[in-house]
């Protein structure tokens, strides 16, 4: 009788564990994939901590890369978010139940710096929940991969690039949109954006970014997997460009598996629950 209430209670024991596992999962709205230097999070209560690959982030934290830094980040939704060097985003929303029923919202600001993002499945029906809001133009989607990048005044690329919001669209559309105005950005164009004036197509600026559009990928679930991981192994290669700057051999990395462990019940030899730490790879 004692080993089967040992046993009872162990069970219950590991599915409470399991629920405060799955809660404190989805709470998440994403985890680091890839971080490359120094990058930093900071929470809503100004509590500063350093990044590392497996890490959570949080509706309401603010992640900054150093100036020779960059990191990629796999939102719940599915999609992705590649961080280049000196750069700083903050996630101001993410709701997300599994589910696209109107709910789900997705917004973040870049304060300077830039960063690419293959949009999840937020965004891809009720378009008008994703945004992406820079201090001269906010960013909607149209189901996209895209990249931005905010010059500000004094800054690296202020020398070769008017200070502004820069957005390139690889896949799908965009529209930028101010006080002045709103103009949509296809595949393999920029729009530009200036403090008091409207949002604007111009020739591809190569001081920011490449020439060469992201990989197409098919329709369907093997396609969103091959777009995701043309992302992850290829971003940081392709899109990383100051004038003077060489990317260190780091950046030069391609997809491994993240493993993390974390607490759990495991059967002991004699066919009793006992504590335990448990891996998985992802």
């Amino acid at each position: 009788m004692n080993i089967l209430n040992n046993i009872l209670r162990g069970t219950a024991l590991m599915l409470a564990l399991a629920a405060w596992c799955s809660n404190v999962y989805a709470a998440a709205a994403g985890q680091i994939q890839f971080v490359s230097g120094s990058a930093q999070l900071t929470t809503t209560d100004g509590k500063t901590r350093t990044l590392r690959k497996g890490d959570a982030v949080n509706e309401g934290d603010t992640l900054s890369t150093a100036p020779a830094a960059a990191l990629q980040v796999k939102m719940r939704d599915g999609g992705i978010v590649a961080m280049r060097p000196d750069s700083r985003v903050k996630i101001d929303s993410f709701k997300f139940n599994d589910k696209e029923d109107g709910t789900e919202r997705s917004s973040f600001s870049l304060v300077k710096g830039g960063f690419r993002a293959i949009t999840g499945l937020i965004g891809r029906v009720n378009k008008q929940n994703y945004r992406v809001n820079t201090p001269t133009a906010t960013i909607g989607v149209r189901g996209t991969d895209h990249e931005i990048f905010v010059v500000v005044p004094g800054g690296p690329l202020s020398g070769v690039a008017p200070a502004g919001t820069y957005n390139k669209v690889n896949t799908g559309e965009t529209y930028m949109a101010n006080s002045q105005g709103e103009v949509s950005v296809r595949p393999n164009q920029m729009g530009f954006a200036a403090e008091g004036q409207a949002p604007q197509l111009q020739p591809l600026n190569l001081n920011i970014f490449t020439v060469a559009p992201a990989p197409q990928a098919r329709g369907g679930a093997l396609g969103e997997r091959t777009r995701d991981i043309a992302v992850v192994d290829g971003v940081l290669q392709e899109q990383i460009y100051v004038p003077g700057f060489m990317l260190p051999p780091v950046l030069t990395f391609t997809r491994t598996p993240i493993t993390a462990s974390y607490p759990c019940f495991v059967m002991s030899p004699i066919g009793q629950p006992m504590p335990g730490i448990c891996t998985a790879t992802f």
